[in-house]
């Protein structure tokens, strides 16, 4: 027969499970409401980022030396999930190159070159700005981690598998407003050992809506990095 020791024992114990399991629970449904607050601010300030015009400036850069540089006036056309920019500045006058074999090389060489970032830009079209149904998705498989950073009031929200086998999304916002302060994006093309990976900083104009003021791609398997910077938000005119 069990002694009242033993079952008080027990009943401590299940005690202790009950609140382990109740502080589990309400865990993971704060770690929910705090997706659900950042998907929706992301949401918020992707449709408000729609009524700006904006300049931006392309760096490429291979092997550490700067190869072209070029300014673009972008905005959200309607309908388009990606802002349409045109090119302002003027083309880079060709260099003169001796011997049609040389020439030939060297056009060979660029335009595999162009081909490459067409294709790495495409990719991370895909990753920014971050989209809300995948990272759903990725919830719903248990890919998103949330961590709080209360010494500088930031939250943390990482995701794993985001769009292919293996690649990371980590999304730093405010904790009290939820916008994005930093996004780092690590993913590949073609091949997992092909490593692309993107840095985002974030900047709020005095309007309130956030907007990537600097990305930082880099292509290792190429060694090709480019660094687009944004600058001179204003309304769209009407």
């Amino acid at each position: 027969m069990m002694n009242g020791t033993s079952l008080l024992t027990r009943a401590g114990l299940s005690a202790l499970a009950l609140v382990a399991f109740a502080s589990a629970s309400q865990a993971q449904a704060s770690s929910q409401d705090q997706v659900a607050a950042i998907k929706t601010a992301m949401g918020e300030n992707a449709a408000a980022q729609r009524k700006y015009v904006w300049v931006e400036t392309s760096e490429v850069a291979y092997k550490g030396d700067v190869k072209s540089t070029t300014t673009s006036s972008c905005q959200y056309l309607a309908g388009a999930n990606q802002p349409k920019c045109t090119q302002t500045s003027a083309p880079p006058e060709e260099k003169k190159q001796r011997g049609v074999v040389r020439r030939s090389i060297k056009d060979s060489k660029v335009e595999g070159m162009k081909e490459y970032m067409d294709s790495v830009k495409t990719l991370v079209g895909e990753y920014v700005p971050t989209k809300q149904e995948l990272i759903s998705a990725a919830q719903g498989r248990g890919d998103v981690a949330v961590a709080t950073n209360p010494s500088d009031g930031t939250m943390k929200l990482t995701i794993s598998n985001y769009l292919q086998k293996g690649d990371a999304v980590i999304i730093t916002v405010n904790e009290a407003t939820h916008q994005v302060a930093h996004v780092a994006v690590n993913t590949w093309l073609n091949d997992p050992g092909a490593t692309v990976t993107l840095d985002v900083s974030f900047t709020t104009i005095a309007s309130g809506v956030s907007f990537a003021s600097k990305k930082v791609l880099t292509a290792s398997a190429k060694e090709i990095a480019v660094t687009i910077s944004d600058a001179n938000f204003a309304l769209a005119a009407q």
